[in-house]
């Protein structure tokens, strides 16, 4: 079946059609041009809004929370992926890495045994979903790593993040604002703490042979892998030389600065540029994209900001609007090796696409489109 949208501004890699036509057939698309398409099926008129790619989010933490929103609640994970399926389709993301943590069983909301039950669920449920589901794996260094090399296996892992959050460095160089942290997020007490700190302390000489047993195995299958929180030059040649072609919200200007000579891709958070801050005072997302220090924004947290991003990068004067689009696009889609699919409006990719027009001054979703399909139409799910 064919269908067409007419009269928008088409947001291409190079830049914006200012009144195009998308044609699209069988789940790709086919055509790109500034008159009507040929199409003999359906047509869903823009009316002079934007037309863009479908948003690629290589990081959204919200799967665990959506579980467990309060640490006395837990909901089945096949109903919490099935709302955050439409809340995806809502906020435009046509594809998510869901970011699983694979840490020790030490902290409440965050384990090996929920990330597995995250990764089953995704697994049994994807090919009835609204919206493509993948897995991001974060991978503690300061751990066993049995269970993270198991799940490397999985075809759903499309990036591996090497974190390390022993206290005194990356995101946490200072004990008291690491205990604050952990005690506000994941209630736990004093002693809890203590006995974490103590255990990531006895992984120290074991860290670096750690991430490189992990890389090993996911370079063997084809896996980007990224690290994440880097606070130095020193450590982003380090995981440089692991492996790692992605830094994944550095916290330093110096970290970033060094990944950007390396050539490795910068990821930093999208709520971030909606905020205007980072909330643990650490680099600012705008601030790092005026410097030409990031490649890709995330949703972290918060979906809804992966729209708005982009142009609020466009109207401040960072950015043009196609360079600001593709960081929540292509560019993400490049970092994990999806690009020869998706990510942009180009003939022969799929056709995951965005008709976007605006509401109180802020960008809003009208129509999401999925491999050709129409899967949310103002207001509703289809």
């Amino acid at each position: 079946m064919k269908l067409g949208i007419i009269n928008g501004k088409i947001i291409k890699p190079d830049g914006v059609i200012e009144k195009g036509c998308v044609g699209i057939e069988d789940g790709r698309i086919i055509d790109i041009r500034d008159t009507l398409p040929d199409t003999s099926g359906k047509v869903i008129d823009a009316k002079g809004g934007y037309v863009m790619p479908g948003i690629i989010d290589i990081h959204g933490d919200e799967m665990e929370t959506a579980i467990s929103p309060r640490p006395s609640s837990r909901f089945p994970a096949d109903f919490a992926l099935l709302q955050l399926d439409k809340i995806n389709a809502v906020c435009g993301i046509t594809t998510k890495l869901h970011a699983v943590a694979y840490f020790e069983d030490e902290l409440k909301r965050r384990h090996v045994g929920f990330s597995k039950e995250i990764a089953k669920t995704i697994a049994h449920c994807r090919y009835g979903l609204l919206t493509n589901h993948f897995l991001h794996v974060r991978c503690e260094i300061s751990t066993d790593l049995e269970d993270v090399l198991e799940v490397i296996e999985s075809p759903l892992v499309k990036l591996v993040s090497l974190i390390d959050q022993t206290p005194r460095q990356g995101q946490f160089s200072d004990l008291e604002q690491y205990r604050e942290y952990y005690k506000g997020v994941y209630g736990l007490s004093d002693a809890e703490i203590d006995g974490i700190i103590r255990k990531k302390l006895g992984y120290a000489n074991a860290k670096v042979q750690n991430m490189r047993e992990v890389a090993r195995k996911a370079l063997a299958k084809w896996i980007s892998i990224a690290s994440h929180d880097d606070d130095s030059s020193q450590k982003v040649e380090l995981v440089h030389s692991i492996g790692a072609r992605i830094s994944e919200f550095p916290v330093t200007l110096d970290a970033a600065n060094r990944s950007r000579e390396l050539g490795m891709t910068i990821c930093m958070g999208a709520p971030n540029v909606v905020l205007g801050r980072s909330t643990s005072g650490n680099l600012s997302s705008v601030q790092a994209v005026a410097a030409g220090l990031v490649d890709v924004l995330c949703s972290d947290y918060n979906p809804a900001s992966m729209l708005y991003s982009p142009f609020i990068l466009w109207r401040q004067g960072i950015l043009s609007l196609h360079d600001a689009v593709k960081m929540v696009t292509l560019n993400p889609a490049k970092a994990v090796g999806m690009d020869y699919a998706t990510g942009s409006i180009e003939i022969g990719k799929r056709a995951d696409i965005l008709v976007v027009n605006e509401h109180l001054g802020i960008p809003v979703v009208a129509r999401t489109i999925v491999s050709g399909e129409v899967v949310y139409a103002g207001g509703c799910t289809v």
